[in-house]
Parts: structure tokens; C-alpha cells; sequence
């Protein structure tokens, strides 16, 4: 079946980065630095806000994702005291989530130490986002969730909330351990129900990967739930990577394209390490009424002793449903009106899961250089890439691919459901 994925018209954005702590209150700057793990709303100003892994929880306010100002921190102190009497040694706020539920702003909390099982999450709420509205005010709602080594099989750190389609309220979290969890809360209060606290697994920990920062959003009949895999914090050297899965249910069973249930190693790529990007992961969703966006931190090779960065990217899907990024919105180009047979032809680089990576030329006739047999189509800015092999089905594997709005990239899955990204040489 052909896939086809719609990008964003939205022409806008650039990769963000925002420095925790070195920058005033109210700078701006159009290049931010250190944003790690971060989360990304829409306020009713419609001005956007990114909340980050910081002391205090810092948070920053765009009108138009590009130039950033730091708004400050929800807390005066590093760590709110509850937070610092129950976990010993924590010294910031990890991976913040932003939701807006009935006129209220929902920020779940993280506090933790690097590797350790005694984590906690908490609440803080506000009716606002914009500091310059009388009724801005963080009021901290204290522990929801706690975790301990002997007591729990889980790690409560990375919460992210959602609404399911029935009105219910839910948290996820979850880090190394047994994976990703679940349960539901109580619309009030924003914490369990006192006589319902049952758990949920979604996602268990796969035998050679680390899994954590859970996001689930709902779209045309299906919840998709999006994790990171592996490694987040080795600079350069960082593994993470985003996966998927999607249910009919909000509570599972998740399973990936293959049908693979997340509860048994299953799980989709969505995003990984390519050129100079490194160790992306750790996700949020941004609707717009022009489109989807997918907030996530990345290191940048071309950055000595570099932070994790906040990168912006297109959410996109296909035909079949599922999730794609496009290339970081910064470096898109003035978009075409419309993409031709002449627009593509040259020279590719051409990746399958971001890793494996050929040269490939589009020749105006249709075929591609040195590939017998092998040819491409271009419709409606789908590009089709057609591969002869014997053992593919009907004789042909062929790579469906959304092609960027400056046509300078495509993106898409292969027949085995593999991301294939491409990328204009000459």
C-alpha cells in the first residue's frame, strides 16, 4: 500500500537550544542552549512555552518558535523542600510535563539521582502561563508518585499526562527498571485515586536497550505511545533514539509496525543518531492548526563539550498511520510551489534507518544510475523508488517517500517498514 505522509506547511522554527541557567530572565535569544528533556505547549496567549531538566524548573516563552525568552524558574529554591527531604542529594528538576486540563495547567516533575531507583514525581499547577496575567501563580501540589528500591518495580520519573477519548485522565512514567508504566488520575486532584491505584505496564525494558520518556497522544483511532530507547546522557556518544507502538486502547496492548507488542521488545523507529545529530530522544508533541511538531533533545558533534540541544522537528504520517519526522525545520528551504521530475534529478545520499548509507542519482529517464532495473516515479510529491529483487514481493521492493517542501530531502519507510531518509547532494 502507498504511503503517503503530509508535512507541516508551516515555515517556521530552527533548532532550539536554551541554556538552563546562564541567561537572564526575559533574554532573547535565537539560539538556546542545554534544553534537556523537553516539553512543549501552546499556551492560551498562543504564545509557546518549552519546560526543561534544570534547578528550579526553568521555562522559556516563543510567539513564533524561533526567538526564545527565558520566562524563569517555577521554583525559587533548586529542589522544592518535600522533594529534598524525600530523595537526599538531588540537586535539579528532571523531565517536566505540560498539559492544560479544565482551565488549568497541569506540570508534572521529576526529582531523582543519576542511576538510583528513589525517585518521586510531582505537581505544580497554575491557571496561566504568561507571567504578565494577575492570576499567574505556581502552586505546588506536592509527591504523586514515589518509587524505592525493595518497594516498587519501577523508577517514577519522566510523568507525561494525556486525556483519552473517553475524558479520563492519565499519567505514564517510567526509566530502566520494568519499563513504562501507567495508571489513572484522579481529575481533581491530579494524583491516583486513593481506591485505585492499579498500574498499568506498557512497555517493558527490552534485553539489550534502556527505555524511558514516555509520551502518548491520540490520533485517528489509534493512542500512539513514543519512547527513547538506550542511552540519553554520553554526549556524542549518546545512543538514545525515539520508538513507537500504537493501541486501540489507551491502557494496551502497544504493538509496533511488525506487530510486535511493546510488552515483549516491541517497538518502532522513529528517530536515531544521523550526521551530525547525536542521541535524539526524549520527546514531547506539539499540535498547531497548520500541523504536528515533535520537541526532542539532541547533542550536536559540531559542538565541543556540547549540551543536549532542543531540536524541532515535522511530525509527519503516513498512509497506513504511522509516524515519520522531517528534517529539523531550520533547515528547510523557501518551499516550492510545487515538486517536479526536474526538481529531483542528481545525486543522493540515501539511509536506511539513518545507518546504512549509499549513493544514489536520479537520472531524468527515470532510472537511477547503475541500479539494473531499478527506477523511481515521482506523484503529487510522493516519490517512489522502485528496487528488482527476486525475493521481494511482486519482484520489487519499493520505497515510499514523502519528499520535503523545498525538495532538498524525502523521507519514509521501505516494504519492510525500515526509515528511508534521503538527502540532496548535487
Amino acid at each position: 500500500m502507498k504511503r503517503r505522509i503530509n508535512f507541516p506547511i508551516l515555515a517556521m522554527g530552527l533548532v532550539l537550544t536554551c541554556c538552563l541557567l546562564s541567561y537572564p530572565a526575559h533574554a532573547q535569544q535565537n539560539v538556546l542552549k542545554g534544553c534537556a528533556d523537553p516539553a512543549i505547549i501552546q499556551g492560551s496567549d498562543e504564545a509557546y512555552y518549552v519546560f526543561a531538566t534544570g534547578r528550579g524548573l526553568p521555562f522559556y516563552k516563543s510567539t513564533d518558535l524561533i526567538r526564545w525568552e527565558r520566562i524563569g524558574r517555577i521554583f525559587e529554591t533548586t529542589v522544592p523542600d518535600w522533594a529534598r527531604k524525600e530523595v537526599p542529594g538531588t540537586r535539579g528538576i528532571w523531565a517536566p510535563d505540560i498539559t492544560f486540563y479544565e482551565g488549568k495547567y497541569w506540570l508534572y516533575y521529576s526529582v531523582s539521582t543519576f542511576g538510583s531507583q528513589r525517585s518521586c514525581i510531582g505537581l505544580a499547577t497554575n491557571l496561566t502561563l504568561n507571567p504578565d496575567d494577575p492570576r499567574y501563580k505556581w502552586i505546588d501540589q506536592g509527591k504523586v508518585i514515589e518509587s524505592a528500591p525493595g518497594k516498587t518495580n519501577f523508577n517514577a520519573i519522566d510523568p507525561a499526562a494525556f486525556t483519552d477519548q473517553k475524558g479520563i485522565r492519565w499519567l505514564t512514567w517510567g526509566s530502566f527498571w520494568d519499563g513504562i508504566k501507567m495508571t489513572r488520575l484522579d481529575p481533581m486532584t491530579g494524583k491516583p485515586f486513593p481506591d485505585d491505584k492499579k498500574i498499568y505496564s506498557l512497555a517493558c525494558r527490552p534485553r539489550h536497550h534502556a527505555i524511558e520518556a514516555a509520551f502518548v497522544i491520540f490520533r485517528e483511532g489509534f493512542y500512539y505511545l513514543f519512547v527513547s530507547f538506550d542511552n540519553c546522557c554520553d554526549g556524542v556518544d549518546s545512543t538514545y533514539k525515539v520508538m513507537v507502538g500504537r493501541s486501540r486502547a489507551p491502557t494496551g496492548p502497544y504493538m509496533d509496525i511488525q506487530g510486535n507488542p511493546m510488552e515483549n521488545e516491541g517497538g518502532s523507529l522513529v528517530l536515531a543518531s544521523y550526521d551530525n545529530w547525536r542521541g535524539p530522544g526524549h520527546n514531547s508533541i506539539l499540535h498547531t492548526p497548520k500541523g504536528d511538531y515533535i520537541a526532542h533533545h539532541t547533542y550536536d558533534a559540531r559542538e565541543e563539550n556540547g549540551a543536549r540541544n532542543l531540536q524541532i522537528r515535522p511530525l509527519l504520517w503516513d498512509q497506513e498511520g504511522w509516524p515519520l519526522v522531517g528534517e529539523p525545520v531550520e533547515t528547510l528551504g523557501k518551499p516550492k510551489s510545487s515538486i517536479t521530475k526536474a526538481d529531483l534529478v542528481g545525486k543522493w545520499e540515501h539511509m536506511l534507518n539513518f545507518q546504512s548509507i549509499s549513493m544514489i542519482e536520479l537520472l531524468s529517464d527515470g532510472t537511477i544510475k547503475d541500479k539494473t532495473g531499478a527506477r523511481w516515479i515521482v506523484q503529487d510529491g510522493i516519490l517512489e523508488l522502485h528496487w528488482p529483487d527476486a525475493t521481494a514481493p511482486g519482484g520489487v521492493w519499493i520505497d515510499h517517500c514523502t519528499i520535503a517542501p523545498d525538495g532538498q530531502t524525502y523521507i519514509g519507510r521501505n516494504q519492510t517498514s525500515m526509515v528511508i531518509r534521503g538527502n540532496r547532494l548535487s
